[in-house]
């Protein structure tokens, strides 16, 4: 829904937490009246299972954009990583402004766009062409 209304998010973070984890965190946090409902948990769990391996999927294959976290680590190794991530695709895309204002080569690591649109804008010799990219868009 968000790639049909043109929303492209640079970054998706997926934080990789085992089920029997969070069970522990809301039964933890139950003592702090939570309240939640164990069923209504696992119908979530289990509907989280089904859907976000094809949600990861095209966030990785079409826009390159997935970074994965491990949600038992440390809240700082967590903000660390995703910080890093968002980092290196601010970098990305002022060195590509920075190259096509220089009309310079454009290199396209760490932009986290649209596959489908450099596809579509290839040269006649297999190469990207950041001329055409700019004219359509």
């Amino acid at each position: 829904m968000m790639a049909k209304a043109g929303l492209c998010p640079t970054n998706v973070f997926y934080l990789r937490v085992s089920n029997e984890e969070v069970f522990k965190r809301t039964q933890a946090d139950s003592a702090d009246n939570f309240e939640c409902m164990r069923s209504i948990l696992s119908q979530r769990i289990r509907y989280h299972e089904l859907n976000t391996p094809h949600v990861l999927g095209f966030f990785q294959r079409y826009y390159n954009s997935l970074t994965e976290i491990d949600g038992s680590k440390s809240k700082w190794f967590m903000e660390d990583r995703a910080m890093q991530a968002i980092q290196s695709n601010m970098h990305a895309r002022q060195q590509f402004a920075r190259s096509m204002f220089l009309k310079q080569p454009c290199l396209m690591h760490n932009l986290n766009m649209d596959r489908c649109l450099v596809k579509s804008n290839l040269s006649q010799f297999g190469y990207f062409c950041p001329v055409s990219w700019k004219n359509t868009k």
